[in-house]
């Protein structure tokens, strides 16, 4: 079995996958703003924050940022961009933490109104990964906030390609459609899952999540631009409210 934490710890935090276009979440983030009723920003917690892109953007748009990731080098290349950051009555922090992990991580700044999970649970680890990110997120928020949380999802309908890492590695992964993402020079680089949009429902319900809204889009894939990839836009909430969908 592999040692997920140490896959992301090691990996070179310049090619964490990421998307350039986050359509969805600018909708959703709109929205939430506009219905907010607190005069004091937004506290936003972006698990999986890389190397901080997003979350200074995120920053930009008036919310109090907290980045988490368990990359040390992602961390430090996140952190010269929050020494920029002087924009009054908000703050732009990054800190190293492993939501993956059994234990909730100790950070400060919490409860958050929102958190963004954006293209990590599908690249966490192993299914017990999964669960654990999705309760330490749920006990890092306060009533009546709000989760959008973006997920590949099962494309084998679709990429021939896909069909045949499920099979390939299914003896390695242990799960239905999981696989090994590899380098091209074959080497592993970490494992992912794609979810069914039941199956993503079923994980958000059972971490306490409610209002939960799944929209699937037919995309390009993250790593392989020049082909198709479904991907799964969730949003859901805490106890208290109905999630803002954007529309």
């Amino acid at each position: 079995m592999r040692d997920a934490c140490e896959d992301w710890r090691r990996f070179d935090a310049q090619k964490i996958p990421s998307k350039a276009s986050t359509p969805q979440l600018d909708r959703f983030l709109a929205a939430v703003q506009e219905t907010a009723s607190e005069s004091q920003p937004l506290a936003l917690l972006d698990v999986g924050c890389g190397t901080g892109r997003l979350g200074r953007q995120l920053y930009e748009r008036g919310f109090s940022v907290l980045g988490v990731d368990v990359n040390p080098d992602a961390i430090r290349a996140a952190q010269e961009l929050a020494a920029a950051a002087d924009a009054p009555g908000r703050s732009l922090r990054f800190v190293e933490g492993d939501f993956a992990a059994e234990q909730s991580p100790r950070i400060d700044g919490g409860p958050f109104d929102v958190v963004v999970c954006q293209l990590v649970l599908s690249i966490i680890g192993d299914a017990r990964q999964r669960t654990n990110l999705l309760r330490h997120v749920h006990e890092n928020l306060r009533p009546g906030a709000w989760l959008y949380l973006s997920a590949s999802g099962v494309s084998d309908t679709i990429n021939a390609g896909y069909a045949r890492l499920y099979a390939d590695d299914i003896h390695l992964t242990g799960e239905r459609h999981s696989y090994l993402s590899r380098n091209q020079q074959g080497e592993v680089l970490y494992m992912t899952h794609h979810f069914t949009a039941d199956e993503l429902v079923q994980q958000l319900d059972a971490a306490g999540f409610g209002q939960i809204s799944v929209t699937t889009e037919k995309e390009a894939s993250s790593r392989r631009p020049d082909e198709a990839a479904y991907f799964h836009y969730a949003t859901c909430r805490t106890e208290f409210g109905q999630a803002p969908t954007g529309d």
